[in-house]
């Protein structure tokens, strides 16, 4: 192709196309274009596909920790009402922490920090539920002995 059938076919003049060969100062829309032509996608303007998927990947992540902090808060309000729906919560966590503990299948870190909100009375324990918004609440709400249950 030539210069010319180029730099018509990208809408810019063939002035423009010989200074952008050359590596001298040009629009960035002028890039494009002519990348447009020749099948080439910059990505300088509009967003990129590699971009466009970590932006999707950042949102999911998002969504997938939103929905574990409203979990955790139904729950916190299960705890909170108390009664056999409460202990039973609490039992089959500790079951979860304890096999967690058994198996080596989780950071002590994360036993310890559960331990020290699950060996409470089901109030504190929906208190410290509420309460896991510092660096460590995200950490555990992924790390849950909460996992498989409804919320």
């Amino acid at each position: 192709m030539s210069q010319q059938a180029l730099a018509t076919a990208a809408g810019i003049s063939r002035t423009t196309l010989i200074q952008m060969e050359k590596g001298k100062d040009a629009q960035v829309s002028s890039f494009e274009l002519a990348g447009q032509v020749l099948g080439v996608e910059f990505g300088l303007l509009s967003e990129s596909p590699a971009m466009t998927r970590r932006r999707q990947a950042r949102a999911d992540h998002q969504a997938k920790l939103a929905a574990s902090r409203e979990k955790h808060l139904k729950l916190a309000v299960k705890f909170a009402l108390g009664g056999a729906e409460a202990i039973a919560l609490k039992e089959n966590a500790l079951r979860m922490v304890q096999l967690w503990k058994e198996g080596d299948l989780c950071s002590s870190a994360y036993i310890e920090r559960w331990l020290e909100i699950l060996n409470a009375e089901p109030k504190q324990v929906a208190k410290k539920l509420l309460a896991m918004d510092d660096e460590w609440g995200p950490a555990l709400r992924q790390n849950t002995p909460f996992a498989l249950t409804a919320a």
